[in-house]
């Protein structure tokens, strides 16, 4: 077994550095809390730029509170059934149909070829929540971020 103690450090960047530098966005307590979610939940910014802030899509009843609850509902739904710390789930998310398609995003089979509703692939992470902050904390993230 490796001791790795005398291992010096070339440079850290905490979870509180990346919310700080906007990498990071720290979902309200409040918020997480009401999806049944106890530890804080943070997304990445490129989940939260895409999925959660509202597209230019002519469609009524979408918002930000909204969209961020399917994010939330969908990873606690998924999370009931998994015993792992890294989670792979799924959401359907209305975004203009722009050619931005991602490797994460597919057309949903069950909704005809609507373009404009995309079937999300999204990973979570159960980890601590910093280097000097050993409680957990959950990361939601596309699948090929870390």
């Amino acid at each position: 077994m490796n001791d790795f103690s005398d291992w010096e450090v070339i440079d850290t960047y905490s979870t509180k550095q990346a919310v700080e530098d906007g990498f990071l966005v720290l979902v309200d307590s409040k918020v997480s809390k009401e999806a049944g979610i106890k530890y804080p939940v943070y997304l990445t910014r490129s989940v939260w730029d895409k999925y959660v802030e509202v597209p230019d899509v002519p469609y009524a009843g979408q918002s930000i509170d909204g969209r961020l609850w399917d994010v939330l509902y969908m990873f606690m739904f998924a999370a009931r059934g998994c015993n792992s710390s890294t989670m792979i789930y799924k959401l359907n998310v209305v975004l203009a149909d722009k050619g931005d398609w991602e490797p994460n995003e597919r057309l949903d089979p069950d909704l005809d070829g609507n373009r404009e509703m995309r079937l999300v692939t999204l990973k979570s992470v159960i980890q601590a929540r910093d280097f000097d902050d050993p409680s957990p904390a959950i990361f939601i993230m596309k699948p090929s971020e870390d």
